[in-house]
């Protein structure tokens, strides 16, 4: 199981947009020289709750101040932009980081993005994959044709830069839909679930690993989750800096829940209008309970991954360590503390437990 943070774009009170980008970056290279494996950013258009128009300027910047990590998309929202230009801008990437780019992929969520593009969202998933048929071809350096429903290319000079991580970079899908975790299984890509209960993991897990299995895949793990994660000190301290917080971060579910209730998410986000709704309802002590956030000491939140990782094959575990508007200072202090209570605590026990069963 590798390590990687998920590193939302939240305003900070007092903070303007230079400064806000200025301590991302900042995240990231703290990121890097406490061991993390991957850093993810998201996209949101028209947000003033997620100012990230463009997670690839991000990944860009950020690969100037990086040498090791790897720096990626969670997601880029496919209908809302063309192939061509896209997969271009991956093969750029890619060779900005030296082969260290993660291509996360989505069809979107946000109704009001869909507005601002003029995009039908209950088309989104369609678009989603004639998007990746395209993108394919276009990182395997064919000269094509395609006209498509939503897309046209026409391709007939080679890519240039090529991608440096062969055939492309690796796929990351965000799957919490059956449809979503088939096309995610039947490709071998990765697959990301945001706030996902365990027992939502575990169903999806078996119906992954069934057709990877099927669609001639090695069963490797493939599964990336996001936790919300905060360590200080002492229980109390952890709660104390972190609830107010967390809770304001949790609105976002709240407002999800918002539109399922205006009827603004199509039939096509069934899976999203029953999570969001069952999401926001949730307090601090359940969102602890179920497994949702881990917040407390190392110890606490070591025992907690572990847990995670006795009932999911996981490939990745994506840390939330920003919640909202949560100070800069918190925010690193906690990823320092991460780095140096729980990494080793949970690498020591997941080697002892693999070494038992290579023996067994």
């Amino acid at each position: 199981m590798r390590f990687g943070i998920w590193s939302p774009t939240n305003p900070r009170v007092g903070v303007s947009p230079v400064e806000l980008y200025r301590q991302q970056i900042e995240e990231v290279q703290l990121a890097e020289a406490c061991g993390f494996d991957h850093i993810w950013f998201y996209e949101h258009h028209l947000s003033p709750t997620g100012p990230m128009p463009s997670p690839n300027l991000m990944i860009a910047a950020a690969s100037s101040v990086t040498n090791r990590i790897r720096l990626g998309s969670m997601v880029n929202i496919l209908p809302y932009r063309n192939p061509l230009i896209l997969a271009e801008e991956a093969a750029m990437l890619d060779t900005l980081t030296n082969g260290r780019l993660d291509w996360g992929v989505g069809r979107g969520l946000k109704p009001l993005e869909f507005d601002a593009f003029c995009v039908p969202q209950a088309r989104s998933r369609e678009m989603f994959l004639e998007h990746m048929e395209v993108a394919k071809r276009i990182w395997a350096d064919e000269n094509f044709e395609h006209h498509g429903e939503f897309y046209h290319v026409n391709k007939q000079t080679p890519l240039t830069p090529p991608c440096v991580q062969k055939p492309h970079p690796p796929l990351y899908v965000s799957a919490q839909s059956e449809e979503s975790l088939r096309w995610a299984a039947q490709n071998d890509t990765h697959f990301c679930q945001i706030d996902a209960l365990y027992e939502e993991c575990e169903r999806d897990q078996i119906f992954y690993r069934n057709v990877q299995i099927a669609s001639g895949h090695r069963p490797e793990p493939r599964m990336v989750i996001t936790r919300e994660i905060y360590v200080a000190e002492t229980m109390e301290q952890a709660r104390e800096e972190a609830q107010p917080w967390l809770l304001r971060y949790w609105q976002l579910w709240h407002r999800y829940a918002q539109l399922t209730h205006e009827g603004r998410m199509p039939d096509e986000y069934e899976k999203w209008r029953q999570r969001a709704p069952m999401l926001a309802k949730m307090s601090f002590e359940e969102l602890n309970e179920r497994g949702l956030i881990m917040i407390g000491t190392s110890d606490h939140v070591a025992q907690r991954i572990l847990e995670h990782a006795d009932r999911l094959d996981l490939a990745a575990l994506a840390c939330v360590f920003k919640f909202g508007g949560m100070p800069q200072e918190r925010l690193l202090d906690s990823m320092q503390l991460f780095s140096e209570k729980v990494m080793p605590q949970v690498k020591a026990a997941l080697h002892i437990k693999n070494r038992a069963l290579n023996a067994a």
